[in-house]
């Protein structure tokens, strides 16, 4: 939910690390991967489940400090998440799209948020349910077929500095490793009967927005193992931020890559990163949303249908013009904005049709 302070510091990270050549641990090897705890053995908690006329959403919790990932300098994060599906799951197994939100609020007490950011959220304090804000591209990609599986990261986000994109990867990692063994009966997710066997880790998709655009970018590295039993055949972001990714160095070659971004958003320019670092790629495309802004990817971070926190942030960074125009971020001039419900109109095209090209 990006704010006039927050959005220069995404290009602010990749400038330090392009700039240095700076030697990190990745999340494909080295002594973070070595630290990493072993998967959880305990089963997640289970919520009820919520239907619609052709969908079910249930969230799965392990807990608040149920992870390390690397890049964290050993600080908790979630697992968690919100998995929508068909209502009828017919015969066969469904293709899976993992979905990772970006950077905002973590915790809120009433109707404020709490800063600096924490994680666990503290006193009366409860968590910015950030990952539930794509409930409806979720719906629209089960309707379809697909098992979707949207993660929460506030611990990420509160504890994250300078490689925030291998911190990401290695909890998308971690959730899919999870859908792995689900889909042979077995593991920390095996409450969800119903959808044991029923999804093929050989069919995955990935999506994120913003700082989760980061993530999901780094988990499609070249440089990134790849989680055994699971291929990610498709990778979408929505106005990624690069969030330490060294764009000089690293390659997105095997898999199908499209970037979604708005021409009135701030990180227009971040969004063309990952064309050149999948140059050469058959697969790679950049999609132009005119008149698209930052926030309106994600329900909770917009207004009126967020907390009372939440942002226009084309209004925020004064871009908005008088007419329902914005000023352009890539050079075109002044567009007519989109309201929420067209922008994710689009988001729902693009995404369903993506996927559908490359997962089914």
């Amino acid at each position: 939910m990006p704010v006039p302070t927050r959005l220069p510091s995404h290009r602010l990270l990749f400038a330090a690390v392009a700039v240095t050549g700076l030697a990190l641990v990745t999340a494909c090897g080295g002594p973070a991967d070595a630290a990493r705890p072993p998967a959880v053995a305990h089963p997640a908690a289970i919520s009820p489940q919520v239907d619609t006329e052709r969908t079910t959403r249930v969230t799965y919790d392990l807990g608040d400090t149920a992870y390390a990932p690397p890049g964290l300098d050993g600080q908790l994060t979630e697992l968690r998440a919100a998995v929508t599906y068909p209502r009828e799951l017919g015969t066969g197994k469904h293709p899976l799209v993992v979905m990772l939100h970006g950077w905002a609020d973590t915790c809120q007490a009433g109707d404020k948020p709490v800063r600096p950011y924490a994680w666990p959220c503290g006193g009366d304090a409860r968590p910015v349910d950030n990952y539930l804000g794509y409930s409806y591209l979720a719906d629209a990609l089960a309707e379809k077929g697909y098992v979707v599986v949207s993660v929460s990261a506030n611990g990420i986000q509160a504890h994250e500095t300078k490689r925030g994109d291998v911190a990401r990867a290695g909890l998308l990692d971690e959730h899919l490793r999870m859908w792995q063994q689900l889909s042979e009966g077995k593991g920390p997710l095996r409450a969800l009967g119903q959808l044991a066997g029923r999804v093929d880790p050989d069919r995955a998709g990935t999506l994120g927005h913003s700082r989760g655009g980061g993530g999901v970018l780094s988990e499609v590295l070249d440089s990134h193992a790849r989680v055994p039993g699971v291929n990610i055949r498709a990778t979408m972001a929505f106005a990624p931020a690069m969030n330490g990714i060294d764009a000089a160095k690293e390659r997105i070659s095997r898999v199908p890559l499209t970037v979604v971004a708005g021409t009135c958003d701030a990180m227009w320019d971040d969004s063309k990163i990952p064309l050149a670092m999948a140059a050469g790629n058959p697969n790679a495309r950049h999609v132009e949303l005119k008149g698209g802004n930052h926030n309106y990817f994600n329900t909770v971070w917009t207004p009126g249908s967020g907390p009372a926190f939440a942002t226009d942030d084309v209004a925020v960074e004064h871009r908005d013009l008088a007419g329902g125009r914005c000023r352009s971020t890539n050079g075109t001039g002044d567009p007519v904005r989109l309201g929420p419900a067209e922008q994710r109109r689009a988001a729902i095209d693009a995404a369903t049709a993506f996927f559908d090209a490359h997962l089914k």
